[in-house]
């Protein structure tokens, strides 16, 4: 069972309530990221398709906000942590489940450091964060977002999401999990009505604005995928939006069109 994108959006509105402290410096990213742009930012009601998974980034050193960590925020409303892999300090998320529902919460923090960990354990907010490539631009291009109750988050800047995208969906070692990148991708820059032609401004300042290599990949991994790809894979990557409007012509001329710039 699938929560449909309002009733996520009340989760996340829960989840701005619990992590109230923390809010400053913690930015909404992942697949979770459309529905807010689809709901909110564009008010477009596209149809978004994303994640239960709420993906937060988080600086390797924040502040320490108020006097309770993260974790403790999230134990006292009914998350239970979850170790998922065996390494030390492991992978970790928080699941909670609601009805036949199961939300569940994972951190991100760049790997900038000579120590290239897989994960970083941020003491200050008693968590264990995913230490991934590209995921400082991310921080750093953000935007505040007012949720209809008033409160007001972080969000990863469309732009900086497609970017982040793609540079790293050819990373994915879940096939559909590289589909569902490439869809999103494809929704930011189409779907969002002036916010998607404002993304389609923005993203090639953004491309000018960080290194060089950063955007030959991005355009290498887009220009690869789109002279490779089987009947098979525009099948499956049509088959991610559920409106029926991403074509295999629609995504070349429409996503294909950034590997010009």
């Amino acid at each position: 069972m699938q929560l449909d994108n309002k009733e996520l959006l009340k989760q996340i509105e829960e989840l701005a309530k619990i992590l109230k402290p923390w809010n400053e410096q913690l930015v909404v990213g992942g697949g979770v990221a459309l529905i807010l742009y689809d709901l909110i930012l564009s008010k477009a009601n596209s149809g978004a398709v994303g994640t239960t998974d709420i993906d937060y980034l988080i600086p390797r050193k924040p502040l320490k906000a108020g006097g309770e960590k993260i974790s403790e925020l999230l134990f006292t409303n009914g998350y239970e942590a979850k170790n998922k892999s065996l390494s030390k300090p492991a992978v970790q998320s928080f699941i909670k489940q609601i009805e036949e529902i199961e939300i569940e919460v994972e951190f991100l923090t760049d790997n900038k450091s000579r120590n290239q960990e897989e994960v970083v354990e941020i003491k200050s907010a008693g968590i264990h964060a995913q230490a991934l490539s590209y995921i400082e631009m991310s921080l750093l291009e953000a935007t505040p977002l007012m949720l209809p109750s008033g409160k007001v988050i972080s969000v990863v800047k469309p732009e900086a999401w497609v970017f982040h995208k793609g540079l790293t969906f050819t990373k994915r070692t879940a096939q559909v999990k590289k589909y569902k990148d490439l869809y999103g991708i494809w929704f930011v820059l189409t779907q969002l009505k002036e916010v998607s032609f404002a993304v389609q401004k923005a993203l090639p300042k953004l491309m000018k604005k960080n290194p060089k290599p950063w955007t030959k990949t991005f355009k290498e991994n887009l220009k690869t995928w789109i002279d490779s790809a089987a009947p098979q894979d525009w099948d499956l990557l049509e088959q991610q939006d559920v409106s029926g409007k991403l074509t295999k012509a629609g995504f070349i001329k429409n996503v294909g069109g950034f590997l010009l710039l």
